[in-house]
């Protein structure tokens, strides 16, 4: 149940960095039993392998720069919802504060649709079979990935998504410095804290992307300086694999 009042419920799905899975329709459902607008943060998924507007949300949030654009160009968020809340509060806020693209961004973003559900698909298939293979392996304590039958969130993401998506979560079994020599090791992998990208990234959240949460949050949220988080890119997947595995 939810206290009252509320306004809204926000929610990440899977979440950043370490693919949690929400059940989207079961939190709509409560949220409007009292009145709640459900908002869900949709980036790490894209639009291609969920779209919660189907399964209950009201409202859909993206970073474009992430999969939509999907090839490190543009800067650009998008907000969805339906038509009537595009008009009477989307269009008064954008007409009195001015978040608007430029013409040659949203040109590029456009044509990046064009390939998108090629590009994630290939993404998400890539992100399979190293989940799997990191699976596999003793130097990891655990992998965090909604496509492998041991996420807690595998039926929840069976229901909601077409996949698995194209980041994965990864624990080593080791310290934080075991950590860095992984990534420092990696040839075709490159260090970024983006994701969503054509380039497959890696990035160690706890001193990056997370830094700012204290050391309690970040526990909480189970980041610790022994997690990465590996966004799958187009890259050939052997390729990709074996440079994994030279670098463990």
């Amino acid at each position: 149940a939810l206290s009252l009042p509320t306004k809204a419920v926000f929610l990440e799905t899977p979440s950043n960095p370490m693919l949690e899975v929400v059940d989207i329709r079961m939190v709509s459902d409560l949220a409007h039993k009292v009145g709640a607008t459900v908002i869900v943060d949709n980036v790490m998924a894209s639009p291609v392998l969920q779209k919660p507007l189907e399964h209950g949300a009201d409202v859909v949030m993206y970073s474009a720069t992430k999969h939509i654009d999907g090839q490190g160009r543009v800067l650009a968020g998008a907000i969805l919802g339906s038509e009537s809340y595009i008009k009477e509060q989307l269009n008064p806020f954008i007409r009195h504060t001015g978040p608007s693209l430029s013409p040659f961004n949203a040109w590029v973003l456009v044509k990046s649709l064009e390939t998108m559900s090629m590009r994630v698909k290939r993404m998400n298939n890539s992100a399979q079979l190293i989940a799997e293979f990191l699976e596999s392996r003793a130097e990891i304590k655990s992998v965090r990935y909604p496509g492998l039958k041991s996420h807690p969130g595998y039926e929840t993401a069976q229901k909601q998504m077409d996949g698995g998506g194209s980041t994965i979560g990864i624990e080593f079994a080791g310290k934080q410095s075991d950590t860095f020599k992984f990534m420092n090791a990696l040839r075709i992998i490159d260090i970024s804290n983006n994701l969503g990208d054509s380039k497959s990234l890696i990035t160690h959240p706890a001193s990056s992307t997370h830094r700012r949460l204290s050391p309690e949050v970040q526990a909480e949220m189970g980041i610790t300086g022994s997690v990465l988080r590996l966004s799958v890119g187009l890259e050939h997947p052997e390729d990709l694999l074996r440079d994994i595995e030279e670098a463990l």
